[in-house]
């Protein structure tokens, strides 16, 4: 998370939706960031309601005065890049903490599987309709890009900070293909309707 309200925004960073990269690319504009632990980094809209709005107003900043932004990816997409990225080679290892979250040995019908039902720790990895959620009655977010469209985005943060900046790219997946049975895709694509709501609403869709 951006946090950069002199130059008018926030930036949320939605886990597997370029947000590593966008935040190297523009920590040095921000007033402060959060990064390293998932926990901080991936701090999600209404947490950020909660906690950290009302610490920027109390320093000068009330919430009209910035933009909240963040990215938004296609719902199928998102699980599939979650999959690929659980599926890296150290993961493997059964004596490392996060083999828990090795997806090397499953199809993806089968961790989708998993995450519709939640009993798998594997897949367990959220969803980005809760991750945009805003608390009850309060301001929504104000901008969220489509992750296809991300030049949209640098664009809008590029006139935000006033230079030129250059995007490169992290934390990249093992370049898996993926397949579902259509009775698996049509149960998902039912499941992830809030999902697919927000995102065919995102800004370059």
């Amino acid at each position: 998370m951006l946090l950069a309200p002199r130059r008018g925004f926030v930036f949320l960073s939605m886990p597997k939706a370029a947000s590593t990269s966008v935040e190297r690319a523009f920590r040095s504009y921000s007033d402060a960031a959060t990064h390293g632990n998932p926990s901080f980094k991936h701090t999600t809209y209404a947490q950020f309601q909660r906690f950290l709005q009302p610490y920027l107003a109390s320093k000068g900043f009330p919430r009209e005065s910035y933009e909240v932004v963040c990215v938004f990816r296609e719902p199928i997409e998102w699980l599939a890049s979650w999959w690929r990225y659980r599926s890296r080679e150290e993961l493997a290892d059964p004596s490392r903490p996060a083999h828990r979250n090795y997806t090397g040995d499953i199809s993806f019908e089968q961790f989708v599987c998993a995450y519709m039902k939640g009993d798998e720790h594997f897949a367990r990895v959220g969803r980005q309709a809760r991750f945009v959620k805003s608390q009850p009655g309060k301001r929504e977010v104000d901008r969220i890009f489509c992750y296809e469209r991300l030049e949209l985005l640098i664009e809008y943060l590029c006139e935000k900070v006033g230079e030129e900046v250059e995007v490169g790219t992290s934390n990249v997946s093992p370049k898996l293909s993926f397949e579902l049975s259509e009775e698996c895709e049509r149960e998902l694509r039912e499941y992830l309707e809030p999902e697919y709501r927000i995102y065919k609403q995102a800004i370059g869709v």
